[in-house]
Order: structure tokens, then C-alpha cells, then sequence
């Protein structure tokens, strides 16, 4: 099986290579995210822990999540070189959006 993952438009079919899933969880550091929130953020009503921290599959979320058309065209700018991380460039910033997203959840 090909872990690749792509980015598809929905306008024309234009798919672009993010990277492996591997390298995904590599570069975001690890197969589980973690996240805690702090009093105020665990009045999310969608927040369901009782000690405040949340275990993301970073995996499932990295092939699962929507992104969109203008994630995708930005994503473009960026090569698959391995020079500068040892991972290809995009994949790097595919990942910091990804991790960008998930901190981003619970905030007011």
C-alpha cells in the first residue's frame, strides 16, 4: 500500500504530493498529539475529558481532515526537497499547519 498523501482539487482534479504519512508523523513528532487546555478551555462543549487533555491519531487526522483550495495552492510553493528538515520541505509545512490547526481547537 502507497501511504502517500495527496491534496485534491475539488475545482479540477490538481492533486499535490504532501508526503508520506511516515514523514507526516514524523515531522509533527509522533503518532499522538497532545493537548491541554486550561480551565477556561475545557468549557468547550465538544471537549469531552475530564482532565483536560486531548490524544489526537495523528494518522487518522492528517488523512482525514479537509483542507482547502487556498491550503493546497500554498502547499504547491513549497519543494520535496529533504535538504533543510531531512524530511521533504512540503511535507514539514503540511505538518506545522496540521499541528497550527489542532492548537487552534478549544481556543475563544
Amino acid at each position: 500500500m502507497d501511504d502517500t498523501l495527496f491534496l485534491v482539487s475539488e475545482d479540477d482534479g490538481t492533486r499535490i504530493e504532501v508526503g508520506t504519512v511516515d514523514d507526516i508523523v514524523d515531522a509533527v513528532g509522533g503518532e499522538t498529539y497532545v493537548i491541554e487546555y486550561d480551565d477556561h478551555q475545557r468549557t468547550q462543549p465538544w471537549l469531552q475529558t475530564d482532565d483536560g487533555v486531548l490524544e489526537i491519531d495523528v494518522r487518522e487526522v492528517a488523512t482525514t481532515l479537509p483542507h482547502t483550495e487556498d491550503t493546497a495552492a500554498e502547499l504547491a510553493d513549497y519543494d520535496m526537497s529533504t535538504e533543510r528538515y531531512g524530511l521533504p520541505t512540503r511535507t514539514v509545512e503540511f505538518a506545522n499547519r496540521l499541528v497550527d490547526t489542532l492548537e487552534r481547537q478549544g481556543s475563544s
